[in-house]
């Protein structure tokens, strides 16, 4: 089982962390739902509290490792909002356990794992990790997620939580993003669905943001302006409303009249 932690009381919210990350990350948020829902946060394999758990090799087997999580913590059924990272684990979750799930917000998320228009490639970021070390490549990448760089009140802690990992379980996560294929599948997608994406997100362009709001039926969007991949941090109070709004709001019924 992965490492996981859980606060409030109410409906069950999972949160899934995204690359160099922790469940730590989404104190803000945990914080504010906690009011309403039972919040659990995820480590992830290779991060923080699961540092010590293998990688598995493909984001499916990954999302089978979360959810094998959920339910033997005892969670039946939950709202799941994943970053990043997690939002491809939370995506294929909705496809392969759609039972599972009331709700999902998919966070700087993107349809398909090959991001060429990432600030850089894969390849980049393995060959930096190896030749400047993991500490100054972290560092680096974790600057690309903020609006404002280093300068964000938001960075510091962020990378203190993408430290509690090493160079090869890093790399080991950036080599299973690649092959993982969604983008004709979503309109399968029967969870209720909000994306939310930063307009500046560097990471995971806007543009797939808008993409799977337009594939996924019924999806709502929401774009946080001046904010890059971390909206999350760089502007928890917009932020937060927008995730509790979606959470406590009663879903659509679907027009099946013909």
């Amino acid at each position: 089982m992965l490492n996981w932690d859980q606060t409030g009381r109410g409906p069950h919210v999972v949160l899934i962390h995204g690359f160099l990350g922790s469940g730590k990350t989404f104190d803000p948020l945990s914080q504010h739902l906690a009011e309403n829902f039972s919040v659990t946060t995820i480590d992830l394999p290779g991060f923080a509290g699961s540092f010590d758990i293998p990688i598995p090799s493909t984001v499916e087997d990954l999302s089978g490792m979360v959810v094998d999580t959920i339910q033997s913590i005892g969670i039946d059924r939950c709202a799941i909002l994943g970053h990043s990272l997690g939002a491809m684990i939370s995506l294929e979750i909705s496809l392969q356990r759609p039972k599972l799930l009331d709700k999902m917000a998919i966070y700087g998320g993107c349809p398909d794992g090959a991001l060429t228009d990432r600030f850089e490639s894969y390849d980049a970021s393995i060959e930096k990790i190896r030749a400047d070390g993991f500490e100054t490549a972290a560092s680096n990448i974790v600057a690309n997620w903020f609006q404002r760089g280093k300068d964000d009140p938001g960075y510091a802690k962020t990378l203190a939580a993408g430290s509690q990992t090493d160079a090869d379980r890093a790399i080991a996560h950036i080599k299973t993003w690649d092959p993982w294929r969604r983008r004709a599948r979503l309109g399968r997608i029967e969870t209720p669905t909000l994306i939310i994406c930063g307009d500046a997100d560097r990471a995971t362009h806007p543009g797939h943001s808008i993409e799977m709001w337009q594939r996924i039926p019924d999806a709502q969007l929401a774009i946080v302006p001046d904010t890059g991949h971390a909206a999350h941090l760089e502007c928890p109070a917009i932020f937060n409303a927008i995730v509790e709004r979606f959470l406590l709001a009663t879903p659509k019924v679907k027009n099946t009249a013909v």
